[in-house]
């Protein structure tokens, strides 16, 4: 056994022989497996940041570990903690614990954490080692969607009812916004995401995994363009030769608090993708091409509340040119 082997080892082990405190347990059934699992959990890591410790720490779970991400500077970041819910590692007690797909199994034990909770991204062999440290449960996101997934949180951390107030107050707001809107399904839209380097975009159908903005989007009604419609798969890495086939009402793109995604930039990333892009789609020619913040595709009631805000404020009421389909 090499030293770095003996080490986790005896980590592991300290982990399992600190003393707890007795905890009522109950059952639960998550992606990986039935577990028994603290019913008040005390001290939970997340093996995700954006779609699990933004949403756990949002419901007001106890969040002492996190998975995260690493500037070119070395320094450690929560992605989307700061423009979301303004929380990183600095401001907050949360302990890094590696990145999402390279966890750092002796920190996470060393944290004594009494619930583990990761998601699809989560190695499904490091899952299992970390069931000797607690339960560790894998919540798919993907498969429950944004709603059901913070539903779950919420029971898994005993915050149901926290969460349930705030999806009230949404759907109410949802309500009033269909209104303002009148026919929404009238109106179509398009989800493009264009990383800053311009080299690549992908494109989003509404049933597509964009976390809060494509829940929304649904919510509301709006229509689907037949050429998104006609996409075989619900997220697709567009090509810039077809970018006229995105054209609808409404564009949607996103940008970041972040100084290589600022709206200034992203804008100049889809030029640098598709040269002549703008002039290729009339909602953009018509000034209904609209970049929205980074929190309007996290996972949280906050991405929902603010996603749902724009949309509003941009689009109910407003005066547009509409897009006309070829028949």
């Amino acid at each position: 056994m090499n030293l770095r082997a003996a080490f986790a080892t005896a980590v592991l082990a300290l982990g399992l022989a600190a003393p707890a405190l007795a905890q009522e347990t109950r059952s639960f059934t998550a992606a990986n497996g039935t577990f028994d699992i603290p019913v008040a959990p005390q001290r939970i890591v997340a093996l995700n940041d954006q779609i699990v410790a933004l949403p756990l720490y949002e419901l007001g779970a106890p969040v002492v570990g996190a998975a995260g991400r690493t500037d070119g500077e070395g320094n450690h970041f929560l992605r989307g903690g700061m423009d979301t819910l303004g929380i990183d590692y600095a401001n907050t007690d949360i302990q890094f614990i590696g990145g999402f797909n390279a966890l750092d199994v002796e920190a996470i034990a060393a944290l004594q954490p009494d619930l583990i909770i990761g998601g699809p991204y989560t190695d499904a062999a490091v899952a299992e080692q970390l069931q000797s440290v607690a339960p560790t449960l894998i919540i798919n996101n993907n498969e429950l969607g944004i709603i059901e997934t913070m539903r779950t949180f919420a029971d898994i951390t005993g915050k149901t009812g926290n969460f349930e107030a705030r999806l009230k107050r949404y759907e109410d707001n949802v309500a009033r916004t269909r209104k303002w809107l009148e026919s929404p399904e009238d109106i179509s839209v398009t989800m493009t995401f264009v990383f800053p380097a311009g080299e690549e975009m992908w494109v989003y159908k509404h049933t597509g995994n964009l976390g809060a903005i494509a829940q929304v989007v649904r919510d509301l009604g709006f229509k689907e363009t037949a050429a998104v419609a006609a996409l075989e798969a619900n997220e697709t890495n567009y090509s810039a030769e077809l970018i006229q086939d995105l054209d609808a009402d409404f564009v949607f793109g996103f940008y970041r608090q972040q100084p290589d995604a600022t709206p200034a930039t992203i804008r100049a990333a889809y030029e640098n993708f598709a040269p002549g892009w703008c002039q290729a789609l009339t909602a953009c020619q018509n000034g209904q091409f609209i970049l929205l913040p980074g929190p309007t595709f996290g996972p949280t009631m906050t991405g929902l509340d603010l996603a749902l805000e724009l949309i509003e404020s941009n689009v109910a009421a407003r005066p547009f040119t509409p897009f006309e389909e070829a028949n």
